[in-house]
C-alpha cells in the first residue's frame, strides 16, 4: 500500500470564488519542478484522487504524470484531515495519489507517518505501509516516508 500526498502548487490571489483560483506563475513553475522530481524518483502509476478546485486540477495536470485513472471530487475540497483518513480507508487501489489542500494534507501526512509535517505548496510526501494489505488497516504512525519534498 502506497499513498502519495500532494499539496497543490501556489495559486493566484484570493478572489470571491476560492475554488476557481488558478495557479500563479510561481505555482506553474513549482508544479513543473515537482513533476520532474517525481519522474527522477520513478513514482509508480496509481489511482489519483483530486480535489475539483481549479488549482488542484492544474497541479495534477502539470506534474507530467499520465493518469488515466482518477476521480475529481468536491469531497477533497470541503473535508478535513480526519475525513480524508476515513475516506482513504474505503479505497481498494494499492497505490493512491491525493492532490488536495492544506491543512488537511499536512494533518494526513503527519498522522500516518507519526512525524510533524507541514506541507508547503507543491509539497509531496510519499508514504509506504509495510505489511499492510488493505487501506482499512492503516493507523496513526503506520506509514514510512519513502520520499518527501
Amino acid at each position: 500500500m502506497e499513498l502519495i500526498i500532494i499539496r497543490h502548487a501556489h495559486a493566484g490571489p484570493y478572489t470571491d470564488d476560492d475554488k476557481g483560483r488558478h495557479l500563479s506563475e510561481r505555482g506553474i513553475e513549482e508544479a513543473l519542478l515537482l513533476g520532474e522530481w517525481m519522474h527522477l524518483k520513478q513514482f509508480p502509476a496509481g489511482f489519483w484522487l483530486i480535489s475539483d478546485a481549479i488549482r488542484t486540477r492544474e497541479t495534477a495536470e502539470l506534474l507530467g504524470k499520465p493518469f488515466s485513472e482518477f476521480e475529481l471530487s468536491d469531497f477533497w475540497y470541503v473535508s478535513s484531515g480526519p475525513d480524508y483518513l476515513t475516506e482513504i480507508t474505503k479505497r481498494t487501489e494499492p497505490i493512491l495519489y491525493l492532490v488536495a489542500h492544506n491543512p488537511s494534507v499536512s494533518y494526513l501526512a503527519s498522522y500516518l507517518s507519526g512525524e510533524m509535517i507541514q506541507m508547503e505548496t507543491a509539497g509531496c510526501v510519499y508514504l509506504q505501509f509495510p505489511g499492510l494489505s488493505s487501506w482499512s488497516e492503516i493507523s496513526q504512525g503506520s506509514a514510512s516516508i519513502l520520499h518527501q519534498l
